[in-house]
């Protein structure tokens, strides 16, 4: 679903003046980032490593396992598309509303693909896996460790690819790779596009078991991650740069957009761990809304309508600054009313 996803920007240019559609903040600090790139740009004249193992041992380092333990991939998405290749054929158990590109990957490789239906589960075969994303997107909740490794213990039989993309932007106490190092049956997909606001760069890695990552190297092609982003990885992991300056502060703001969302006749919004929400209208249609609000107001919203699961009355949101939350109130009060 290449052209569903949020963050369209490219199809309203200079006309969005806010963009809420992203899971990210626009307003991340990118400046140190760019200096240093800009000091290293020749990089693009040469090859870059066919498999970024500098970068993968710093991450290894930072984290506390092995570098065997790691592999960096083109943002989540190339993880995504590995594992699915890996486990061609299998079944795959992907409880809804979630990312899309678990299924697009699944079905691309053959995958029985499953929306958690009680009936399913009777007749799946046992080679399965299990599709968490934590965070959820779209819905911002966050599936407690405790619970998790509860369901790892009573299915050991079954693998589990727990995508924790979002796992900077929650409060809740996520997996540790260093924690489940020793798992074999758990594969942990992380994005460095998240953590760090770089959407255009395209980077993330997998946290498994060595036999699990030599097997996904296998399949991988080379140079899939470019020399900028693997230089953009290394400045930083090395700097420990935040982009974010206060989190608590961001998701404290972004509680108060919840709060304030919830209080606009005609509005319902689910509970979030987050700084993303999901929003369900209770008139209208959200593609409706989203283009209204470009034409009145220069707001960008992601139409939630096409993820599995939900409807055209729904749509997704994410905070960005104080002022700004208060324009997107503002404007969806003026809508409603």
């Amino acid at each position: 679903m290449i052209y569903g996803h949020g963050d369209d920007l490219f199809s309203y240019r200079d006309r969005v003046r806010m963009n809420f559609s992203s899971n990210l903040p626009a307003f991340a600090d990118l400046t140190a980032l760019k200096e240093h790139l800009a000091t290293r740009l020749d990089v693009i004249g040469t090859y870059p490593e066919p498999e970024p193992r500098q970068l993968e041992a710093l991450i290894a380092d930072d984290l506390g396992i092995s570098a065997g333990s790691v592999m960096v991939t083109a943002g989540a998405t190339e993880a995504i598309y590995l594992v699915a290749q890996l486990y061609s054929g299998w079944a795959s158990v992907i409880p809804q509303p979630t990312f899309s590109e678990y299924e697009d990957a699944c079905k691309a490789y053959g995958h029985i693909v499953s929306y958690y239906d009680n009936d399913d589960m009777e007749v799946l075969p046992d080679e399965r896996l299990y599709w968490l994303c934590n965070p959820n997107n779209p819905t911002g909740n966050v599936i407690l460790k405790p619970l998790i490794r509860h369901i790892m213990r009573e299915q050991r039989n079954y693998m589990f690819v727990i995508d924790q993309s979002y796992e900077d932007y929650t409060l809740k106490d996520m997996l540790q790779p260093r924690e489940v190092a020793d798992c074999h049956n758990l594969i942990l997909i992380h994005s460095m596009t998240k953590k760090y606001c770089i959407p255009g760069l395209r980077l993330g890695y997998i946290t498994a078991s060595p036999i699990i990552i030599d097997r996904l190297r296998l399949l991988r092609r080379p140079w899939t991650v470019n020399a900028l982003a693997i230089e953009a990885g290394i400045y930083l992991t090395e700097n420990h740069v935040k982009v974010i300056p206060d989190m608590q502060k961001y998701l404290e703001d972004a509680a108060q957009l919840h709060a304030q969302l919830s209080g606009v006749p005609g509005l319902m919004l689910m509970d979030s761990d987050t700084n993303f929400m999901l929003a369900y209208m209770d008139h209208g249609h959200a593609r409706d809304l989203k283009q209204w609000l470009i034409d009145n107001h220069g707001i960008l919203i992601r139409d939630a309508s096409n993820f599995h699961g939900l409807d055209s009355h729904c749509f997704r949101v994410s905070a960005q600054t104080p002022e700004q939350n208060s324009a997107l109130v503002a404007a969806l009060r003026e809508y409603f009313k």
